[in-house]
């Protein structure tokens, strides 16, 4: 059944495959993941990057921390994000 949404509703998937890829590279660097290299490093918009991530950091799967005194922000996994990872990463085999 095809359902009409209005202009500016979302379906009610949770995470996507950016989403899932985004956690995973946080998880598995070994350095501070900026926001810009994570930009360039997806090849995706800063538009749509500041989309996942401010859904992910309301969902309270990571977190931003702003680098004082310069324009970085760095990401950083919460514990629930480290447990949706986990569990997806059994899920999702890639």
């Amino acid at each position: 059944m095809v359902v009409k949404r209005k202009r500016g509703e979302r379906s009610q998937t949770i995470i996507n495959e950016v989403d899932y890829m985004i956690l995973k590279i946080i998880k598995e660097s070994k350095k501070e993941v900026a926001i810009m290299w994570l930009r360039s490093y997806l090849n995706i918009s800063a538009i749509s990057l500041r989309t996942h991530i401010n859904r992910m950091i309301k969902l309270k799967f990571i977190t931003r921390e702003k680098v004082p005194k310069t324009n970085r922000s760095i990401l950083n996994l919460t514990k629930d994000g480290e447990d949706i990872l986990k569990i997806l990463m059994r899920v999702v085999k890639k």
